[in-house]
């Protein structure tokens, strides 16, 4: 995109009344879309697990904007909006002079240079992109100290807000605009503050170096977001208009810099009858559904990065979210990572004439895999403690995404009593939302709604719990197809699980997986080439387009077909666009307005993606990925473009 070089087009902003949904734009208006974890590990890009452990982690068969709920209610008609004309720091440009620009106009020069801290995810491309961007940064009058960590220590480090700039990505949890929106909410990203924060760490706080009217104004749209569930044509207008108001918020802050879309990719050998997973990734995936067979194995061999806990309300990423996957289960599932949502302990569903009460029957005859049968109060006590216990990081699942029914204390934690979820006899549950949410289904799918036995942890009001909460999320007990059998933390550990054999569906046609922990993507490489891990990936380094041969696209898009290996194997091979996006964050508490938009300057996508990334990636300039932005795939490009 041409632009004037005053960087005039970048600063131009102004706050419009706008009534109802008449200003919104031509490339919104239908708001229509293809629907369909947390913050996900940076290395999906490298190779760095290998399609089991959900470190890579499309398009869909829903209709609406991916937000759509049920039932009447009233919609706003009044919302003041910021109005950008296209991304504004250069289209697939490498602006150095506007960096200069920006920072001289806010009192920087050769004597009063800014010292930039950034820390990425393990990764030998990202060092390479991030020498490139301090690089450039220099003529900018800014020194960028590179620093990396593997992904545990970086979320650690960025949720304790010991940071400034950051990379991560995120995968989504499902398959709506208001999953990623949700990680531009101002509140939502003040962890210190908010124990049950789950979006972007940037710290948007009134603190924050940055507009106070933009903050109030991202506050007020995601407000519109929420207040706004209705199955109507007006309500899915206001949600897209807001959607679309807060990534040219987040442009026009420059609080986080979207870089690329994530795509799945899986190899495999022959050996292994395997289903790749579809664009909610693998780590959505359950094993025995994803490996059919492995011939001449009785195991599957595989590879994971470093992950935390093992607790279904604590995992706060895709390694340990894949595990989880495999040894829970919850009411609905992604089958194989797909989008769409089938019932797994729940056999049937009814919804209320509001459409707020969803009433489930259980399957019966499902064991846990201490011997205890399932039954629905093992449900409502393990959504209770999801929404109510101090160990819960997923708490906003229950509580604001998907907005059970409940109260609030004076302090605002959630009051146990007043939770919507209730066991109404043996194998019946029901879960009252506050407003109706059309993505109640989908959420319920995700891995922290998972069941566990009644008590087992005593961490909620009146249970005494038979396990420590430290001794459950390490040592878990689920229902799903897998049990746990033992987990050695951290670099060159291992994580060992066991086909469970009572388990209630069809289980696995191998005795179990065994997992190497590998923080270094050269040794991951290494170990799926010398056919120690069954399935795997080839890093951005050694990764030649030329050795990939695809021989058909499938119904949801995946391309499969074989790449040739360094040793002279051949292996199978899938790519799959997936619902994630992969940025560049900061801590706006910590890092000055002009030294975001300088960075956003001399960051040139389609330059990183073809010198860096081999063309395995699409440049990203929403935080939505184009499958499930307002208006698609080509709303997505003119807005960008400012058409």
């Amino acid at each position: 995109m041409s632009r004037d070089t005053d960087g005039s087009d970048t600063s131009r902003r102004r706050f419009l009344k706008a009534t109802g949904v008449a200003t919104l734009t031509s490339m919104v208006a239908g708001c229509g879309s293809d629907g369909g974890e947390t913050d996900t590990e940076a290395s999906g890009e490298d190779g760095g697990g290998d399609g089991m452990d959900g470190d890579s982690d499309g398009d869909g068969d829903g209709d609406g904007d991916g937000m759509d709920g049920d039932g009447g209610g009233e919609t706003d008609t009044d919302s003041e909006t910021i109005t950008i004309n296209g991304y504004p720091y250069g289209v697939n440009e490498t602006m150095i002079g506007e960096a200069q620009a920006v920072m001289e106009e806010a009192g920087y020069g050769d004597d009063e240079r800014f010292e930039l801290d950034w820390l990425q995810y393990t990764s030998p491309t990202w060092s390479e992109m991030g020498s490139t961007i301090a690089s450039r940064l220099e003529s900018a009058y800014i020194d960028m100290n590179q620093s990396e960590a593997a992904f545990s220590p970086l979320l650690e480090t960025t949720r304790n807000g010991n940071h400034m700039a950051y990379t991560l990505g995120w995968i989504a949890d499902y398959p709506g605009p208001q999953n990623f929106i949700q990680l531009l909410d101002p509140d939502n990203t003040v962890y210190v503050e908010n124990e049950n924060a789950n979006g972007a760490r940037l710290f948007w706080s009134e603190d924050a170096n940055a507009d106070e009217e933009v903050r109030q104004f991202m506050t007020e749209q995601f407000d519109r977001i929420e207040n706004n569930p209705q199955d109507t044509e007006e309500a899915a207008q206001i949600r897209g208009e807001a959607a679309v108001n807060m990534e040219e918020g987040m442009w026009q802050e420059a609080a986080l810099l979207p870089l690329y879309q994530s795509v799945g990719e899986d190899m495999w050998y022959d050996y292994v009858d395997f289903n790749p997973p579809g664009p909610m990734g693998s780590s959505r995936a359950k094993a025995n559904n994803s490996v059919a067979g492995i011939e001449g194995k009785d195991r599957l061999s595989a590879t994971s990065s470093t992950f935390s806990s093992l607790d279904p309300i604590a995992s706060g990423n895709t390694a340990s979210g894949g595990k989880i996957m495999d040894m829970f289960d919850a009411l609905t599932n992604y089958r194989n990572g797909t989008t769409e949502v089938e019932n797994l302990l729940a056999t049937e569903y009814e919804l209320s004439e509001d459409f707020r009460t969803y009433t489930f029957t259980l399957k019966e005859g499902v064991t846990f895999h201490d011997g205890s049968d399932l039954t629905a109060a093992d449900f409502e006590y393990s959504i209770k403690r999801l929404m109510a216990s101090s160990n819960s990081t997923n708490a906003r699942f229950p509580v604001s995404v998907m907005g059970i029914e409940h109260e609030t204390d004076g302090d605002g934690n959630v009051v146990l009593d007043s939770i919507g979820v209730e066991a109404t006899d043996d194998y019946t549950l029901e879960i009252t939302t506050g407003d109706p949410f059309g993505f109640s289904l989908s959420v319920l799918a995700y891995g922290a709604f998972s069941a566990v036995p009644e008590g087992i942890v005593g961490d909620i009001e009146g249970y005494d719990g038979e396990m420590e909460w430290e001794e459950f999320s390490q040592n878990p007990v689920g229902c799903g197809p897998f049990e746990f059998v033992n987990w050695e933390s951290g670099n060159g550990g291992e994580f060992v699980m066991d086909t469970f054999d009572d388990y209630h569906g069809e289980g696995a046609s191998f005795d179990g997986i065994d997992y190497a922990i590998l923080s270094e993507t050269q040794a991951t490489y290494n170990r799926f080439l010398n056919q120690n891990a069954d399935v795997g990936g080839v890093p951005t380094s050694q990764y030649q387009a030329d050795s990939v041969s695809v021989e058909e696209t499938d119904d949801i898009g995946r391309e499969l077909g074989t790449y040739d290996l360094e040793n002279g194997e051949t292996v199978n091979y899938t790519k799959v666009p997936e619902l994630g996006t992969f940025y560049i964050g900061f801590n706006m508490e910590e890092t000055p307005k002009a030294v975001r938009q300088a960075m956003a300057y001399v960051i040139n996508r389609q330059e990183f993606m073809t010198n860096v990334f081999k063309d395995r990636y699409e440049p990203a300039f929403h935080l939505t990925p184009p499958q499930i932005f307002p208006g698609g795939v080509e709303a997505y490009d003119q807005h960008v473009q400012g058409q």
